[in-house]
Parts: C-alpha cells; structure tokens; sequence
C-alpha cells in the first residue's frame, strides 16, 4: 500500500506505525472489496456506530482513516475525504486501573526484592515510565544514581534519580543481559509479552485487575501526595501536557480539603 512507504507514515513513531498498520490492516481486510471512490461519511459513520460497544477503538479507527485519506486526497488516489465531518464517538473512561497502596503491598508480599517479577514492578512504579519505555531499559540507562529514559513514544529525555527502593531491587538481581528485563529464556520482552507477564504477576498476588500501565498512574499519583507541583511530576513522568498531570493534584487537593472539612465537624 501506497500510505506505508509515504512520508507521512514513515515519520511517525515506530509504535504508532505498527498500531497504524494494525488498525487499518484490520480495516482493509474486512472493507477492502469496495472502492475508495464509493466511500462515503456515512458508510463511516456506520461502520462507527456498529463498534459502539468499544468507543475507543472506534475512535482510532477514525482517526487513522483519517490519516490515510487526507494522503490519498494530496496524491490524487481519491477526489474527497469521506472522513470530514464524522465526529468521534463520545465516551467516558477513567482509563487503565491505578494501582491503590493496598495493591501495591500486596504485590510487594508476593513477590520479594530479588525476583524478576518485583524487578520490573519497582521500574514501573519508581521510575513513572510507560510500560514500552520500561521493557526496552538497558544497563547503559543506570548511570550514576539515576535512570535515564529517552521515552518511545514522545522523544522527551527524562533523566531522574534512583528511588532507593529501585537500587535495592537492582542490586538484589544479577543482571546478566543487555536488557534488565528478560523472558526465562533471556530474550527481551515484546510489547505484549510484558504486559501479559505483569497482568499474570498481579493475578497471582490476586490483583487480576492491575496491570502495567496502572503502575504510571500510582506514581503521578504518589508524587501528587506527597506534595510534587504539576511541573514537578512532569520532570518524573515526561508528561508533555499539564492538562494529564494537573488531575492528580486536583484530585488529591479535594482529598484534603474534605478531610478538613469533616475534620472541622468532628
């Protein structure tokens, strides 16, 4: 396909183009019979609202459409983008679970400093990196005291000190790859490897609902706790917008301001 060797695919992160070539991959195979030129906003819009029990995969799969006709409209594959017009579905989501400070014991009980599984659980938690960031972390990223991420999917640099929790986890594993995290077989992780290895680790300290991603949350929601202001997170978590930050100090300010409301009723 014409899109995937163009410029505007190529430039995109190299996760973005696999999660872009999957989507409309699935797209192709299940509307490819038809012609472009017949494809219209509301052939769209239905294809939208039979996904409507998953909003946001409806929405992604808009927003790559949208992508790939504004590309065949500038190269003349197709005379008009189909696309213009159609609204995402609209939805309310909290997102991936944030693990709360009972789970995080929990896990903690299960699996000691000095296994794997704790290994990849205090990266997640005490570094605040995405899941992708954390699998691909090598030894070359533990300098000095600190850990030093240049994050996949945003290109920020973030460069922040070892919690000591984090150096006792590292100094109780022998580390005997390039990668610090590796299968039983040591070979790194794919994408859904590690995710499935951390949602399994959870399962078995019976958290079958926390998964990798959660862990992120916990920690923009640690920091917000102990008092961090919204750019000092960012300095944490490489978040690029204050807009995602700004709701974990909101949320714990209200915390505390109930609790000094009741407090005065006491």
């Amino acid at each position: 396909m014409a899109y995937y060797g163009s410029g505007d695919f190529l430039g995109l992160k190299p996760n973005t183009q696999r999660t872009y070539k999957g989507i409309f991959d699935r797209y192709r195979d299940k509307y490819g019979d038809k012609p472009v030129a017949m494809l219209e906003a509301r052939h769209i819009r239905g294809q939208m609202d039979k996904m409507a029990a998953t909003p946001a995969a409806a929405n992604n799969m808009l927003k790559v459409l949208r992508a790939v006709m504004r590309f065949a409209v500038d190269r003349g594959f197709a005379r008009a983008d189909p696309t213009v017009g159609v609204r995402m579905l609209r939805y309310r989501s909290e997102g991936f679970h944030a693990w709360t400070e009972h789970e995080i014991e929990a896990f903690e009980l299960k699996w000691p400093v000095g296994t794997n599984e704790r290994l990849g659980f205090d990266l997640l938690l005490y570094t605040a990196q995405r899941s992708g960031d954390v699998r691909q972390m090598t030894v070359h990223q533990i300098l000095d005291g600190r850990v030093l991420v240049r994050q996949e999917k945003t290109g920020q640099l973030v460069d922040i000190p070892q919690h000591p929790n984090l150096q006792a986890s590292l100094a109780a594993r022998k580390i005997e790859h390039l990668a610090l995290l590796t299968t039983r077989q040591g070979k790194p992780f794919t994408e859904k490897g590690f995710g499935n290895w951390v949602s399994k680790a959870a399962e078995r300290a019976g958290l079958p609902h926390c998964s990798a991603h959660g862990l992120r949350k916990a920690a923009a929601r640690r920091l917000a706790e102990a008092g961090c202001t919204a750019h000092e997170i960012m300095s944490i978590t490489g978040h690029q917008s204050l807009k995602e930050v700004e709701r974990y100090t909101r949320e714990v300010a209200r915390r505390g301001l109930a609790d000094t409301a009741m407090n005065r009723i006491a």
